[in-house]
């Protein structure tokens, strides 16, 4: 059995999955020994796996099941999915010990990965889990074998498409006009197996999947990769443009003037629609950009709840505070009625239906654009974050401090979050205020204090 030094894992083992490349460490015996290493953490009797549309996939989730059945793990393969569907498997059918799906998300072509949650959808991370399944398998300390366990199969296609129509019970449907690109993950299939049945008019782009991604990487959250939907959506008669990424947990919506914007706002909005049926609930949101969160989900009576940005601290707070729905600034949002966890299509259901029952989307972003304005979020790449950090800090002892996520600093017309990257050597600014003209003010104070080096625009035109 192959070893793997301590080097290899820790440059595979992230904040909250596995992701690399062939180069890197990942294959088959990887995989065989990760299904191992998954089995004995949970000392699991049956677990659910998965698998996406990269073409060697599903040869590493055939390892994976090796691995696991190995050590007498039985095995229910639920096949080709988006991630959401095994978050959903996972919830429902809580009698298995966990689930996980050989996927490496909205990353590029030649890159691959591992998600991976407890019984009932629960996030396994660094802080729950991810480094226990990395030592099990740098000590090679895999159980006592059982036996060798058995592969069963399951459609879940049929019982997810149900799961989502429920979101349109009640409603009239009508032929909304829509471009949606899927950027050749699993998104387009999905769709076509969800949604063809309803009429809606679909401009389809790159619905094939096509783990190559030969028009361009499927993370909508990089703007060169939105900007032929963008283009396309631009000044048509249409009712919005949807764009979803690789691995189907993350939607961006585009309207007719060509905006995409922020998480924050598209949160925003659904929490103010949720909250009419669920007053009182709690909404969790994270703190790079806050204020059209607070501000709006206290007026639509719900309670606002802060906390670290990540999807295990998310599923993890959702369950703890028993929040109605969860809000991150990439367009993760999180679902209380869908086991915690982050749905794309749930959103797009819930986004279409709001339309449906006559809310203008374009004019709800209009308010959120005009009333809280925003840099975007923009990378630097600096010698020392904790140092850039404690720098910036002391600049600003009159202000009001938060460590919940970085460093966040507020004063009565103006905020920003500061906090380390996750996965690189950066650290990332979002400003916030009560005017561009203050954003654009504080933003050249903030950049000259940090002193790196910009590795990308922000979305605000005046500040590139």
């Amino acid at each position: 059995m192959k070893q793997f030094t301590n080097e290899v894992l820790e440059s595979l083992f992230h904040a909250y999955d596995i992701r690399g490349q062939e180069q890197d460490g990942l294959g088959e015996e990887f995989y065989e020994q990760l299904g191992m290493a998954f089995v004995t953490f949970l000392d699991a009797q049956k677990i659910i796996l998965g698998y996406d549309i990269r073409p060697e996939s599903q040869i590493y989730h055939q390892a994976f099941i090796k691995g696991a059945t190995s050590l007498g793990c039985d095995v229910l393969n639920i096949g080709e999915i988006a991630t959401e569907m095994m978050y959903y498997a996972s919830g429902k059918y809580e009698e298995y010990d966990g689930a996980a799906t050989v996927t490496a998300s909205h990353n590029p072509a030649g890159w691959n990965g591992c998600k991976m949650v407890r019984s009932g959808a629960k996030a396994i991370s660094k802080d729950s889990g991810l480094v226990d399944i990395k030592e099990i398998m740098l000590n090679q300390s895999y159980r006592e074998s059982t036996g060798q366990g058995s592969v069963s199969e399951l459609d879940i296609y049929p019982e997810y498409k149900a799961r989502i129509l429920e979101y349109f019970e009640g409603v009239e449907l009508k032929p909304l006009k829509l471009i949606v690109d899927a950027g050749n993950g699993i998104g387009g299939k999905l769709w076509d197996y969800i949604f063809d049945d309803v009429p809606f008019e679909v401009e389809k782009m790159y619905f094939e999947p096509d783990g190559s991604f030969p028009n361009h990487v499927p993370d909508p959250l990089k703007e060169e990769n939105v900007a032929e939907i963008r283009e396309k959506c631009l000044n048509q008669d249409i009712d919005l443009g949807i764009a979803i990424d690789g691995d189907g947990d993350r939607v961006f919506f585009i309207d007719d003037e060509g905006r995409n914007p922020s998480g924050v706002y598209t949160g925003s909005i659904i929490a103010r629609y949720l909250l009419k049926t669920n007053p009182g609930r709690i909404i969790i949101h994270d703190p790079r950009v806050t204020w059209p969160v607070e501000k709006e989900v206290i007026k639509a009576g719900g309670k606002p709840f802060a906390i670290k940005a990540g999807h295990s601290f998310f599923k993890e707070s959702m369950y703890k505070e028993k929040g109605l729905f969860g809000i991150e600034m990439s367009s993760h949002f999180y679902y209380s009625d869908m086991y915690n966890a982050d749905i794309g299509m749930s959103t797009i259901a819930i986004v279409l239906k709001m339309i449906l029952e006559g809310i203008d989307f374009k004019k709800e972003l209009d308010y959120f654009y005009e009333n809280y304005p925003m840099s975007g979020e923009v990378n630097y790449q600096v010698e020392s974050v904790p140092a850039t950090l404690e720098k910036v800090e002391k600049e600003f002892n009159d202000a009001k401090i938060s460590h919940i996520d970085g460093l966040s600093v507020e004063y009565e017309d103006w905020r920003f979050n500061l906090r380390g990257s996750n996965t690189q050597p950066l650290i990332r600014l979002n400003l916030e205020a009560k005017d561009k003209s203050t954003i654009i003010e504080k933003f050249k104070l903030i950049e000259e204090l940090i002193g790196g080096t910009r590795d990308n625009v922000p979305p605000m035109p005046e500040l590139r």
